[in-house]
């Protein structure tokens, strides 16, 4: 293992300040707006954007992401609580079809995640890699990501739940007290995404 989970959590810890924290505030609570200029940004920040047309970008991407708002502004966790896969499958196919049939299935899960957290798990194309899943079999990388994270979810557990004794290493210590780090380190979803960060950098 090339990072320790420690490492790998405060580095999680600074994302989520700097910008999932933002985007899922945003997604939830912000104008139509604000919540374009997240989706946006949050495209640009995980490199998905290139899967999504040009046209019309100039004004801060709404035009070309405002297809995207419409479908994932009227999602909530509770569509997904049955069966995840295929209810994420559904919202898929809904933005390709909105942007030409094409392939959006990191940036729909990326965005699901961003705004309902739980239980969305990430697509990403190194943690597949890192999985060793065939691309774009959403059932296979899910199986194979749970199989994996429950082999290392006692060191995960661990490793977070030591965060808030550094949290004067984040890169916000204005938000970062100790006391709101151990409450949002104890959260699965947190550590779930600690995860996930171990599998990009065994992935890249």
């Amino acid at each position: 293992m090339k990072h320790s989970w420690e490492y790998l959590s405060l580095h999680y810890l600074d994302m989520w300040l700097r910008h999932d924290r933002i985007y899922h505030d945003s997604l939830n609570n912000g104008t139509r707006d604000e919540k374009l200029i997240s989706i946006k940004n949050a495209a640009t920040y995980y490199k998905v954007a290139r899967n999504l047309p040009k046209e019309h970008d100039e004004d801060v991407g709404r035009a070309r992401y405002d297809p995207l708002l419409k479908v994932i502004d009227k999602v909530s966790a509770s569509d997904f609580s049955s069966d995840t896969v295929k209810s994420i499958s559904k919202v898929q196919k809904m933005i390709s079809k909105a942007y030409g049939d094409r392939g959006v299935l990191s940036i729909t899960t990326k965005l699901l995640w961003l705004k309902i957290r739980d239980p969305i798990i990430i697509y990403d194309s190194q943690a597949r890699k890192a999985l060793d899943t065939e691309d774009g079999d959403l059932s296979a990388f899910y199986e194979a990501w749970r199989a994996e994270f429950d082999a290392h979810s006692n060191a995960i557990v661990s490793a977070c739940s030591k965060l808030s004794s550094v949290s004067k290493y984040s890169c916000d210590q204005s938000i970062a007290t100790p006391a709101y780090v151990r409450d949002i380190s104890a959260y699965r979803w947190f550590q779930e995404r600690v995860f996930d960060v171990y599998l990009w950098h065994k992935g890249q």
